[in-house]
């Protein structure tokens, strides 16, 4: 192929084991098979050209690892690097009950990956991000797995990902944004999920023009509130780095340390001071102590 046709693909693979023990596949595929099919659809992507080049990060509930560099050349086969790699670092993750991954760091390296080894502006190489997410979204990483998703469509840059045995919110805005698709495989997909991945994910933005690709229906753009973690139709946002607060009484916002004046109150309306006849009748107030002033400079006879 033309040299045009060159990509440079980083995979960021989930492997929490809060969501790969056995207890918690159920009836599907379990974390192994996985990774044989993941490696099926990287040996296709290598095959379509030989100066595809490609980048693997690992992520669970601690800091995200990077398996295999672009710049890295494999001396063993890829599904024995895999495969002693991720369990490696797996077995080195926190405690199995930490269901939180650190995507937005995940992310956050593979887009600096990216920008390291793909020159600002070039057009010879095209770069696409792979996600195999197993955990539930952290609403805590809103702000930062946003700032990624802008980053990478400000590049350019495709994010696929596919969502076993879970749903993610922040991947379906991705995929939307950045022009990749948002898959959640059903069990018996998952069986067959290397000729999902080849079918779905291999394409390049122009092939995917011609293709029939999965529609993203129902993608929820709501926002997470920056302290209680709660998805908000209407919001407030802090001026300066952006942060989103379910109420507006913040004089200091928690994550920048900006300091705002406080928010305007309602003047609260004066008590109308009751007005009490000279010659001991009852006393008048409100609207029938302006009544009495408007009508005569002597106050009304008590009736």
């Amino acid at each position: 192929m033309a040299a045009l046709d060159r990509s440079l693909l980083v995979v960021i693979v989930d492997v929490n084991p809060a969501m790969w023990t056995a207890e918690a596949a159920g009836e599907h595929a379990p974390f192994v098979p996985i990774i044989r099919h993941l490696c099926m659809f990287i040996n296709a992507f290598r095959a379509l050209d030989g100066g595809n080049r490609l980048a693997i990060v690992a992520c669970h509930a601690g800091k995200p690892t990077m398996l295999i560099r672009a710049d890295e050349e494999l001396d063993r086969s890829l599904h024995t690097v895999l495969d002693t790699a991720l369990v490696r670092v797996a077995c080195d993750a926190p405690a199995a009950g930490t269901t939180a991954t650190s995507l937005s760091s995940a992310l956050s390296m593979a887009l600096c990956h990216i920008h390291r080894h793909v020159a600002p502006g070039a057009r010879e190489e095209r770069a696409q991000v792979l996600v195999l997410l197993a955990t539930p979204d952290d609403p805590a990483q809103y702000n930062s797995v946003m700032n990624c998703i802008f980053a990478a469509q400000r590049a350019a840059i495709m994010i696929d990902c596919f969502a076993i045995r879970t749903s993610s919110t922040f991947m379906q805005q991705a995929a939307h944004m950045t022009g990749g698709v948002y898959v959640e495989p059903t069990a018996q997909q998952e069986l067959g999920l290397a000729q999902l991945l080849i079918t779905l994910a291999l394409p390049d933005r122009a092939c995917r023009a011609l293709l029939r690709q999965p529609k993203a229906h129902d993608v929820d753009f709501r926002a997470a509130c920056f302290l209680t973690n709660q998805l908000l139709d209407r919001a407030y946002v802090c001026s300066v780095c952006l942060s989103i607060f379910h109420h507006g009484d913040i004089i200091e916002c928690p994550a920048c340390r900006s300091r705002f004046p406080p928010p305007p109150r309602l003047a609260r309306k004066r008590a109308k001071r009751a007005v009490a006849p000279a010659h001991g009748g009852p006393v008048i107030g409100g609207a029938h102590a302006a009544a009495a002033g408007a009508g005569s400079s002597a106050p009304r006879p008590a009736l």
